[in-house]
């Protein structure tokens, strides 16, 4: 099936996330002012009962009347392996469909959009997390792969192909984890004890996403 087929498919999709009620509200503030909004489900398994995670979430630019809209996939497999991604995005420009694959030591990436599409190839493998500068829960896949030690990771951003080496550093406490990121990201990531994301704060981009109190 071509791709530019395949997006009359995923569009209705996202749509039916975004009217779910998932189980956790973030706030993002950047400079100290409130841009948006994300909400996620973290949960076991995947689809058809495939052991794993499965990230599902929606996030908004702003809040109230968002321009951006935005609703990831993150299917993982036990040992943290890519499975499935899928970011939509709707915006000024139209909807997007953004889908990555691992193929061995390689990442594929399509993009879906209004009248085109194309494809690319990328360096992937064990050590490579799925990131977006939009969709924050997505720094869940960090959290199973920090290490006490200090763990060397790579970020690729599929929106913009952007590459980001860093080192996540995992300490842990019976309230929840807090990882330390640096290298190229900076930063600190905190969960609780389901591994749920609870607060991230990137002070090189000004930004801090927390919980939401209610």
């Amino acid at each position: 099936m071509r791709l530019a087929a395949v997006l009359l498919v995923l569009l209705p999709a996202a749509t039916a996330r975004a009217q779910d009620s998932p189980g956790t509200k973030l706030v993002i503030q950047q400079g100290g002012r409130e841009i948006g909004r994300e909400e996620f489900t973290l949960t076991p398994g995947r689809g058809r009962g495939a052991p794993g995670t499965s990230l599902r979430a929606t996030a908004s630019y702003p809040a109230s009347n968002p321009t951006l809209r935005l609703a990831a996939t993150l299917d993982r497999t036990p040992e943290s392996a890519l499975a499935k991604f899928q970011l939509d995005v709707e915006g000024p420009n139209g909807p997007t469909v953004i889908l990555a694959a691992g193929s061995g030591a390689r990442l594929i990436i399509r993009t879906v959009a209004k009248g085109s599409e194309a494809g690319r190839e990328l360096p992937g493998g064990p050590d490579v997390v799925l990131l977006d500068a939009q969709a924050f829960s997505l720094y869940s896949a960090v959290v199973d792969l920090a290490t006490p030690a200090g763990k060397p990771l790579t970020a690729v951003f599929p929106r913009t192909a952007r590459r980001a080496s860093f080192v996540a550093r995992r300490e842990s406490g019976a309230a929840g984890t807090r990882i330390t990121l640096s290298g190229d990201i900076r930063g600190t990531l905190s969960t609780d004890g389901q591994g749920r994301l609870t607060r991230l704060e990137l002070p090189e981009a000004g930004t801090i996403v927390s919980r939401a109190q209610d």
